[in-house]
């Protein structure tokens, strides 16, 4: 009897190859992809080299957000499988099967699948893995590890999630089977099918989201804002796409059959009927398929921009090769500090080009025209980050001759509003005596350049970063009633020593070593150095790369495949209605035509609303890449439109690859 069962099961996927190959190829590309986002995050190899643990923490949030889309998309094809065999699973009631075999075999039919998959997933990922392994190692000037090792844990991980996704499948598949009658399934085929109804309320709400999506991408100003707002963003547009290609394309197609002087047109009057009934099965396959070439197109043009411009930002946030923090109640005077650092430097061999002390004041503050008002902690989404230094401390750094006068400061923009005219200060809660007093005003002057310190992060959530220069440390140090209380403890600013080497990178990590064995000796609070920042940078940017890059792997993955599953539906469903056609007396050239430009709306209409979602949400996506360090938005424009091409081609390519299974399935009608 169990060889019956195998049997069957393995006939079942042999003549249903047509559905369970894609099937199947879906799974392993999930579980692929899995497999090296597992692999990547806990690689002790690339974990023991700087800036690795910044790629794993990334990529370990990245295996959440894949076993989601794996889970919901390979449910949603599950369901297409077993909506195309229902037809056998009524012929097996006809045969006297009990639904408790059907079951069985069913079970079979899913336990094979998942182990194809399962197994050719994880060989390809382990290979797969290993080749991006190099690539990360390359990236981040460590040795290449030419040694092979399997992980266990990447293998375990997806045998066990996968598995249990099945394990659902087939329990929801069963409850199906149990509670239908499968006796019925012989008979779908032949019942007539609903004219589509126009549903006007959520025609226009789909519109109203639609809209108001595009509304907030377009109207928020601040980066901050734009990141509170992105996830709602995508949702509107999500549910507003499904309710318009859902609703609002019958809605539409309704109208123009109420058209008499449109309709009643040979070409206008199959065109339109086939239409209704095509959007009628296809309508939230071919949402899917806009909601996911928007992904891909956000997601792979997003990470490039970054990617691309991480080696410029990098050098802009790191400007010196180490610069130290002291304790404002430190004995020890700059220069003691300094003889120190020199006899470290000359201990491990590196060369000092300069060194020098310097004093800053940070705090957030909300900054326009005329005010700067400081937040007694980061709560706005206004808030920028501000650094208060005085002229001297400036000019040492950049090596530049401003002068300031004492009613002047001066004033440099990163990321923000640039500012004129005058300028006030003022402490939001103020500790300033009088309270709540402004400042005196000070006149702006425009710096050219940043000073040159160590002041960013790859990840900053605030709204840009000013620098203040003042005349002289005296002018400065007044200015701290006016700062908030969250440097209270600095009430002389904070110290810093910097130090630059024209020593190459393992001499320059060499030095670094020392100061963390000797933390006391150097008398330090906390030391950074340029090399280990950018590593660590890169490797934060190099996760959301190759994050981004797999996430649009499976994104692309899954809108090839939807392609495919709605030509496959199409194909079922044209092979029927090119004869009723042909009895109704329309010749052959009239039914080619007609089906030929409704296949290609089809075709165009998720990659037209693909490519408009896309240019929609580049506002918002422009301002939120911001705080990761901002970039050139004519770079990303470039970008997005690059990537939007390469996508068109290879969506028609797609296309044209998956069309070739709907010929075969409408090459058998005569027509």
């Amino acid at each position: 009897m169990r060889n019956i069962y195998r049997s069957l099961a393995g006939n079942a996927l042999s003549k249903n190859k047509i559905v369970y190959v894609p099937y199947i190829i879906s799974a392993i590309m999930m579980i692929t992809i899995s497999h090296v986002i597992l692999a990547i995050s806990t690689d002790p190899v690339i974990g023991s080299i700087e800036g690795g643990d910044g790629l794993q923490m990334i990529m370990s949030i990245g295996i959440f957000v894949m076993y989601n889309i794996s889970f919901f998309f390979l449910f949603g094809v599950s369901r297409f499988v077993i909506k195309n065999r229902k037809k056998e699973l009524g012929l097996y009631s006809v045969l006297g099967m009990q639904k408790k075999h059907i079951i069985r075999v069913q079970f079979l039919e899913n336990l094979a699948v998942y182990l194809i998959s399962v197994a050719s997933g994880t060989v390809i990922g382990i290979v797969l893995s290993k080749v991006i392994q190099l690539g990360v190692l390359k990236i981040y000037h460590a040795e290449a590890d030419f040694g092979w090792s399997i992980m266990v844990t990447p293998i375990f991980a997806n045998v066990i999630a996968f598995g249990a996704f099945f394990m659902v499948f087939f329990i929801i598949n069963s409850i199906g089977i149990l509670l239908s009658n499968t006796l019925e399934y012989m008979k779908e085929e032949g019942k007539g099918e609903k004219r589509p109804k126009s549903n006007w309320i959520l025609a226009i709400a789909g519109v109203l989201l639609l809209s108001f999506g595009y509304y907030l991408s377009f109207r928020s100003q601040s980066a901050t804002k734009a990141l509170n707002l992105f996830f709602f963003a995508v949702m509107l547009v999500i549910f507003g796409t499904m309710a318009l290609f859902t609703a609002g394309s019958i809605t539409l197609l309704n109208a123009l059959k109420k058209n008499k002087k449109y309709y009643y047109k040979t070409g206008h009057f199959i065109s339109v009927s086939g239409m209704l009934y095509r959007m009628k099965r296809n309508a939230l396959t071919l949402a899917t398929i806009s909601i996911f070439a928007t992904m891909v197109l956000v997601t792979l043009s997003s990470v490039m921009t970054l990617y691309n411009t991480v080696s410029t930002l990098a050098k802009q946030w790191y400007r010196v090769d180490f610069h130290l923090v002291y304790d404002h109640e430190d004995p020890q005077t700059d220069e003691e500090r300094m003889a120190k650092l020199s006899a470290g430097a000359e201990k491990v061999g590196m060369e000092i080009s300069n060194m020098f002390p310097y004093t800053y004041y940070n705090a957030y503050a909300y900054v326009t025209d005329g005010l700067c008002m400081c937040y007694p902690n980061y709560t706005s989404f206004d808030a920028c980050e501000v650094f208060y230094m005085s002229m001297d401390a400036y000019n040492q750094a950049n090596g530049t001759d401003i002068e300031l006068a004492e009613n002047e400061v001066g004033v440099y923009s990163l990321e923000g509003k640039v500012l004129s005219g005058e300028i006030c200060f003022q402490y939001s809660n103020a500790v300033a005596e009088p309270e709540g007093e402004l400042s005196a005003p000070y006149k702006i002057v425009a710096l050219d350049d940043a000073p040159t310190l160590s002041y960013g992060a790859s990840i900053s959530l605030t709204n840009g970063t000013y620098f203040f220069v003042f005349k002289n440390y005296e002018q400065l140090a007044a200015m701290r009633p006016y700062i908030c209380e969250s440097i209270k403890e600095y009430d002389d600013g904070r110290h810093f020593i910097l130090i630059n080497s024209p020593s190459d990178r393992q001499t320059q990590l060499a030095f670094y070593k020392d100061l963390n064995n000797n933390q006391e000796e150097y008398g330090y609070t906390f030391a950074y150095s340029r090399i280990q920042d950018i590593d660590e940078v890169i490797g934060i940017y190099g996760g959301l790369f190759f994050l981004g890059i797999f996430l649009s792997a499976a994104f692309l993955t899954i809108t090839i495949l939807n392609m495919y599953f709605s030509q496959l539906q199409q194909g079922y469903e044209d092979s029927k209605r090119f004869a009723i056609m042909r009895k109704v007396g329309l010749t052959r050239k009239e039914i080619k035509k007609s089906i030929n430009s409704q296949i290609v709306i089809v075709f165009l209409l998720p990659l037209l609303v693909a490519v408009i979602h896309t240019m929609a949400a580049y506002p918002m996506v422009n301002r939120i890449l911001r705080l990761f360090g901002g970039c050139e938005p004519r770079a990303f424009l470039l970008i997005l439109a690059l990537c939007i091409a390469v996508f068109a081609v290879g969506y028609t390519i797609a296309y044209f690859f998956t069309r070739r299974t709907y010929l075969r399935l409408v090459s058998g009608t005569k027509m």
